[in-house]
């Protein structure tokens, strides 16, 4: 990446935090002799750790009362506290809090309100905007409070590859902290092969790649030259904002991030409505298909980068008709109801939902259903409104050039006027 040429602007921004650093100096002092010390914060492990709560309608082990068919959430526990009795999936109590099972399972059985998909896209993505690096650590390795450019999670295998897939389609400056020995003596055994998984997954559907560092030291906590710029110039816009700005700095470029972000949820929504009108919500017997969150992230960036479809893979279910039996245990299994079956027998698969969880293969008896890898063109969901918006937007394109124009004339037939 070309270095960015510095200009008179950058330079005032660096005196006005050289000068604000220096009048911070004796504000922190006396702030710290004045401070109660039962007001101060100290850092705490459990403070970023959340046992997540499990609901058995979407787990297709509990629908079926059959332990076999999905084994994911299990598997990664490093403490086997997850177990599947009857139609109930529980956690014990020896749960270590370290959300691996959040992100392997597919249906999203198990749930967390700190760390849920779209709040951890959320949580990097502002970091990631201001700070010209963002890193993803755990609260073994960084034992401590973190800077803002820092997210703590109990396990780097808390994020799912979806959520990575989405941030590295807008975000090249995501790293992973972690010291060369904090895996190996961590109680969490199966975090470190999971989250190298999900990562690897996440950069081979993106084509770009997530940072290591693995030195405290060589952490860097500068924010992004585009960002001081931004909260700088918006810190001058009007006296109102001036008088904000100085009581916090971090504001005006806060809201920029906090458009970017509103305009990201903004587009999911948009996406679900027009995945509605294109395939429907309602699938045969009124079942409600469900598009889950890891889902509407992944084709929220192929929905802005659509070249990525034609290269990514994922495994879809094929169904050979000759030995289906229409038994119906497949669509009993799929819990988002992607794969149901209709009035005449024949089973039909909505990729866009289909989570590639591959139950429905699994409980089949006939072994009718094998999951294969197929691009993901069918997940770039045609917006109904492009043609109307695009329309819009050279209308107004329009509408400002003739109003350039005819500012222009009126200034040439002022200065012509004044010569004479």
């Amino acid at each position: 990446m070309a270095k960015q040429k510095r200009d008179f602007l950058d330079e005032i921004i660096d005196m006005r935090e050289d000068w604000n650093a220096l009048s911070r100096t004796g504000d922190d002092l006396a702030a710290q002799l004045a401070a109660d010390p039962e007001d101060e914060v100290f850092y705490d492990p459990a403070d970023y750790k959340e046992r997540p709560r499990a609901n058995s309608t979407y787990c297709a082990s509990a629908v079926m009362r059959d332990e076999s068919v999905c084994r994911r959430c299990r598997d990664v526990c490093p403490v086997n506290a997850i177990s599947i009795e009857g139609a109930t999936v529980r956690i014990g109590d020896d749960c270590l809090k370290c959300d691996l099972c959040v992100a392997a399972c597919p249906t999203e059985v198990f749930q967390l309100r700190g760390n849920a998909p779209l709040a951890l896209y959320d949580k990097v993505a502002r970091a990631a905007a201001a700070y010209e690096q963002c890193y993803i650590t755990c609260t073994r390795a960084l034992g401590r409070l973190p800077e803002p450019n820092e997210i703590l999670l109990p396990c780097v295998g808390a994020m799912a590859p979806e959520v990575w897939f989405n941030l590295l389609c807008e975000f090249p400056n995501l790293s992973v902290y972690l010291p060369l020995d904090a895996c190996e003596k961590c109680r969490t055994t199966t975090g470190e092969e999971f989250f190298s998984d999900a990562i690897a997954t996440a950069e081979e559907w993106s084509g770009e790649t997530v940072g290591l560092e693995v030195d405290e030291g060589a952490l860097g906590h500068e924010q992004k030259r585009a960002y001081k710029r931004s909260q700088f110039v918006s810190s001058m816009t009007s006296a109102g904002t001036r008088l904000v700005s100085r009581t916090t700095p971090m504001l005006a470029g806060a809201q920029a991030v906090a458009r970017r972000l509103q305009a990201h949820t903004k587009q999911i929504n948009d996406l679900q409505r027009a995945l509605d009108g294109a395939v429907g919500s309602q699938g045969t017997h009124a079942r409600r298909r469900m598009l889950t969150r890891r889902r509407r992230l992944v084709m929220s960036s192929l929905q802005r980068f659509p070249d990525l479809a034609e290269e990514m893979t994922m495994p879809f279910p094929e169904v050979d008709t000759e030995r289906c039996t229409m038994c119906g245990d497949c669509a009993k299994a799929c819990t988002v109801h992607a794969l149901q079956l209709d009035d005449a027998g024949r089973v039909h698969v909505e990729r866009q939902y289909c989570v590639c969880c591959g139950s429905c293969a699994t409980v089949c008896p006939e072994k009718a259903i094998a999951m294969r890898p197929r691009t993901c063109e069918e997940l770039v969901v045609p917006d109904p409104e492009a043609e109307k918006k695009a329309q819009r937007k050279a209308r107004a394109a329009k509408a400002r050039k003739e109003s350039k124009d005819t500012l222009k004339k009126g200034l040439d037939l002022l200065e012509s006027l004044s010569d004479e």
